[in-house]
């Protein structure tokens, strides 16, 4: 029988470590996020002509970001050969119209999750690291808002458009009394290719408009975005391999984490494990997972794929305990007199 705890039996025994979150954590925000797949979501909601479809149907997959890459890629090589324009460009305008017209009517609007982002960011606020493997603005915003309040307390390591080198030099507390970097494995909305393999940050909107405001410019900017979120293993490790910021996050950040990780909301599925393998380089000794509704079915597969990173602790908490990701700290009941 698996022993699921609360966060705050342990929390103090895991300050300042890292923090992964995979897409329970933005569920738990809102469920709009909760969808097995966005091209089937896509799909559903009608945005994939039989059309587009097709040519997802070309490339055998199901990947937004695959698909859009390459018929990106594609797109340059003709602009650089001065190629007229023909169905490759009219294909990539296509499934990014459907990408954007989906991503509009799955993501939670900045109104509806303000309310979240104040305890997001002081759980965010205790780890040195944060580690999203979501694409959408739930962690971006989180850490905007918290600013507000802490100075320059959360740093994605773009300044401004650009990854920095010295990305690690930025854990050093500037504009605050303390700092938290975050950092996107897979890429986020908020990144967009430049050129063959490269990225940059989209500097656009303030925050209750920047999900318009990003999508307006996918669309009048012509850009392509940076972010997975589908596929095996091997096509998401694919991707790591096309973009410089993938690659630095997954072979610098991820084997950097130092003793203790805590994971919120992610079930670590087999299209994942190439994210595990990476934590294995790691010095991380001990673990704290979050469960969903005592689920011990799923702590104890859990288990056996953590078996071979040989930790020291495994611990499983509950996702709903006071004080941990939008769950806010509960004042205890005043004494009666």
């Amino acid at each position: 029988m698996v022993d699921i705890v609360q966060w705050s039996d342990i929390k103090e025994d895991y300050h300042k470590g890292s923090l992964l979150l995979g897409n329970g954590s933005s569920i738990a925000v809102d469920g709009c996020f909760n969808y097995p797949s966005l091209f089937e979501e896509a799909v559903r909601l009608g945005h994939l002509t039989e059309n587009v479809q097709a040519v997802f149907g070309k490339f055998g997959v199901s990947d937004f970001e695959l698909v859009l890459r390459r018929l990106w890629q594609a797109k340059l090589v003709n602009e650089a050969l001065e190629l007229p324009r023909g169905e490759v460009e009219e294909a990539y305008k296509a499934v990014r119209r459907a990408l954007i017209s989906t991503v509009r009517d799955t993501h939670v609007c900045y109104d509806d999750a303000r309310d979240h982002l104040e305890p997001i960011y002081k759980f965010m606020q205790e780890f040195d690291f944060v580690i999203s493997l979501n694409y959408d603005l739930i962690v971006y915003w989180a850490a905007q808002f918290g600013n507000r309040s802490l100075g320059r307390w959360f740093k994605d390591c773009f300044q401004p458009s650009t990854f920095r080198d010295d990305w690690e030099e930025l854990l050093t507390p500037y504009g605050a009394v303390g700092a938290t970097l975050y950092f996107y494995p897979h890429g986020n909305l908020v990144l967009r290719r430049h050129g063959f393999s490269s990225e940059r940050k989209i500097q656009a909107g303030e925050d209750n408009n920047l999900l318009d405001a990003i999508l307006e410019k996918w669309e009048t900017d012509n850009l392509a975005p940076a972010f997975v979120c589908e596929g095996t293993e091997q096509n998401k490790r694919d991707a790591i391999s096309s973009c410089n910021y993938f690659e630095r996050v997954f072979y610098e950040v991820l084997p950097s984490l130092e003793e203790t990780l805590v994971v919120y909301g992610w079930s670590f599925g087999d299209q994942d494990q190439h994210i595990i393998k990476q934590i294995s380089k790691s010095k991380i000794k001990k673990m704290a997972v979050s469960i969903h509704g005592n689920d011990e079915v799923l702590a104890g597969s859990i288990e056996r794929k953590l078996e071979p990173l040989g930790l020291d602790e495994l611990l499983f908490f509950d996702s709903a305990s006071d004080g941990c990701w939008n769950n806010p700290v509960q004042e205890e009941n005043e004494e009666e007199a």
